[in-house]
């Protein structure tokens, strides 16, 4: 049997497609297609919140780019497209789904702009209760934000300023969980 040259195994892998992770038993493709453009997985985490010191896991965050952005700036700078999926680890109400969006921009946003109050609640109001499992979608396609909740098409936030804002709840200077921001960067 021939030997194979490294360089030519090394160069079979690179064109091999790359596996899908797993976290919390939750499989993260490595790939993702948003306006007909190939996206690769750019980092994936896991988002807990404490309850009295006790770690409650919420769900699976997953973010997709056409290539790396592994900074904060990067990412904060990027005009996509890109794709985050939310795949949540237990089943939240209607209710619970509002308060946590709400939560999260109140607290994690350092972007806004006139009108970002409107397009904020917009985009809340169009994701429903959650199963386990159950995933949200959100995609940036040329400058409009595109929710997808649970494979459903929910409506679109147009506008390059809402996509600042929506990044900056996960790349600003206060983000939803800094481990989490570090994650979805590939860190």
């Amino acid at each position: 049997m021939k030997r194979v040259c490294p360089w030519v195994f090394a160069s079979l892998l690179c064109v091999l497609p790359a596996h899908a992770l797993e976290i919390q038993g939750v499989s993260v493709p490595s790939t993702a297609q948003v306006g007909g453009a190939p996206l690769r997985l750019n980092g994936a985490g896991l988002r807990t919140f404490s309850l009295l010191m006790v770690p409650i896991k919420i769900y699976v965050a997953s973010f997709y780019a056409p290539a790396a952005l592994r900074s904060a700036a990067s990412a904060m700078s990027s005009t996509g497209p890109l794709q985050f999926d939310f795949t949540f680890l237990r089943d939240v109400s209607q209710s619970d789904v509002t308060k946590a969006w709400s939560s999260q921009f109140a607290q994690s946003v350092s972007y806004t702009y006139p009108g970002y109050a409107n397009d904020r609640d917009a985009f809340i109001a169009m994701f429903g209760a959650l199963k386990n499992g159950g995933v949200e979608q959100v995609q940036f396609v040329g400058t409009n934000t595109v929710v997808i909740d649970q494979g459903v098409p929910k409506g679109t936030i147009p506008g390059r300023d809402f996509q600042k804002s929506f990044l900056s709840l996960w790349f600003g200077s206060n983000p939803v969980s800094s481990d989490l921001r570090s994650a979805l960067l590939g860190n």
